[in-house]
């Protein structure tokens, strides 16, 4: 499939695995957040010390701009590139002062709501440089998961070919953390004009009554959201 990278189930546990390039899994820290700034802080003085030069990891502070009734108002995304990294991420953060530093100074600016860990099942195009997304968060049977990756791609490849899709988009599994929904899938683009100005054609297209009839029974939408990255610190 054109433009898609697809990420294949190689064992029966459902644990999935990816390219070296890509990341194979995130870990998503939910708040509610009283004070972004000091968040931002908290992340940034991490970053620049000495243990958050060693972390494995790509961390990123994304806002939940519109998300219905949910507490959670923001979430930092660890993603890494092997498991073994977030292995490693684990025993670092235990280990040294300025991970406990960073926690602290979190907690004066937030409070824990709940966090998860996930799989890319689809991941197509780059997502590290949209600037907003969609995310539709479902609860779905895994068995029902091959099926519906192949409607929504099918359904995205139309969108790409038509414009109402211009950047990333993909599907994801919640590994751990999965008693709120098991998937979710996200639409990305350059701007929040962009993102919505194709909204209404993606549900009002053929396609997507093709794929509606596809997946219907298959999982239930609970969450429609609006993501918009703050700020991102990049593993060295």
């Amino acid at each position: 499939m054109k433009k898609l990278f697809i990420l294949i189930t190689l064992i029966s546990s459902g644990f999935i695995f990816a390219q070296s390039e890509r990341h194979v899994m995130h870990v998503f820290y939910h708040m509610n957040v009283t004070n972004p700034a000091g968040v931002i802080s908290a992340l940034d003085k991490f970053h620049a010390s000495d243990c958050g030069k060693k972390f494995p990891g790509d961390l990123g502070l994304m806002s939940e701009t519109l998300n219905g009734a949910s507490d959670s108002t923001h979430f930092i995304i660890a993603s890494y590139m092997t498991r073994e990294d977030f292995q490693d991420a684990g025993a670092l953060t235990q280990s040294c002062p300025e991970a406990a530093t960073m926690l602290g100074s979190l907690m004066n600016s937030a409070s824990p709501v709940s966090n998860l860990a996930i799989v890319p099942i689809i991941e197509a195009n780059d997502w590290t440089v949209d600037a907003a997304f969609t995310k539709y968060d479902m609860r779905m049977n895994l068995e029902n998961e091959e099926e519906y990756a192949e409607a929504w791609s099918e359904l995205m490849e139309s969108n790409v070919e038509s414009g109402s899709v211009t950047s990333s988009y993909g599907l994801n599994r919640v590994l751990y953390g999965n008693d709120e929904f098991t998937h979710f899938v996200y639409i990305g683009a350059s701007d929040f004009v962009t993102l919505t100005d194709g909204a209404t054609e993606q549900t009002s297209s053929k396609a997507f009554e093709k794929f509606s009839r596809k997946v219907k029974g298959m999982r239930e939408v609970l969450n429609t959201s609006l993501i918009i990255p703050v700020k991102a610190w990049p593993r060295r």
